[in-house]
């Protein structure tokens, strides 16, 4: 996945920057990053009913705050 772009002779810094994002484009880079970008882990069963639990808890106080408001 390693992707590098060595100035050859009298490139150009525009040429040279064509060449490294072509190369970006072909070794799917930018692509894997970007699906990778907010990946979870697998949640564990202690995690997941963690969450529901406080899922609930702030159901029931805003269901509360409806009548109180």
């Amino acid at each position: 996945m390693a992707v590098w772009a060595v100035r050859k002779g009298s490139e150009t810094n525009e040429k040279l920057i064509k060449r490294f994002k072509k190369q970006t484009q072909r070794a799917r880079v930018i692509y894997k990053v970007r699906n990778n970008r907010y990946h979870e882990g697998v949640k564990t069963k202690r995690r997941v009913r963690d969450e529901a639990i406080s899922r609930e808890e702030y159901r029931a106080v805003r269901e509360k705050e409806k009548f109180y408001v």
